[in-house]
């Protein structure tokens, strides 16, 4: 009996090991989920985001209490929005340097335009939920200026122009 336990706790194990992975550059990948949304087909959606830019954080509200702007010019995080329906978050960006760009650095999202509604899918590990999926809804303030809204959370972000030159990679989710 406790053999077979043993066994089974391997495989399931092994199972919940299998639905992701970390890529080269440490960030995780989600390999499949039930609870993945569709890729974006919808082309109203370029009239909301630029997949030619970036879009940097500058302020997060939260209904918790105050979030410092030091904490976010500190540690600057941009969104890069590509055409398949992946969207990367990014660290560290270093805009010298082409490689810092490359989607395999970046944390990875999905984005979907149903029903006149942009949803924005962010997907990560927690030993409480397993595999998480969070879902939050971006709103275009102007024509530079994008809002992402979860419950408690309110982030602003700007478009931020970068090179075409930059504009060579592609996602690796």
């Amino acid at each position: 009996m406790k053999s077979k336990l043993i066994v089974l706790a391997f495989f399931i194990s092994g199972a919940m090991i299998s639905c992701s992975s970390l890529n080269e550059f440490g960030q995780r990948r989600n390999k499949f989920s039930i609870e993945k949304i569709k890729p974006n087909t919808n082309e109203e959606v370029y009239a909301l985001i630029d997949t030619a830019q970036l879009y940097q954080l500058v302020s997060i509200e939260s209904s918790f209490g105050p979030v410092t702007i030091e904490k976010v010019k500190n540690n600057p995080s941009y969104l890069k929005f590509y055409s398949n329906g992946r969207v990367g978050e990014f660290e560290n960006i270093d805009f010298n340097n082409v490689e810092t760009l490359n989607p395999k650095r970046a944390k990875s999202h999905l984005y979907r335009l149903k029903k006149g509604k942009l949803i924005l899918q962010s997907y990560f590990k927690n030993p409480q939920c397993g595999e998480c999926f969070v879902k939050q809804t971006i709103v275009k303030n102007t024509d530079s200026q994008i809002f992402i809204l979860s419950e408690n959370y309110k982030k602003i972000y700007v478009k931020v122009e970068i090179p075409k030159a930059y504009l060579k990679y592609q996602p690796d989710w």
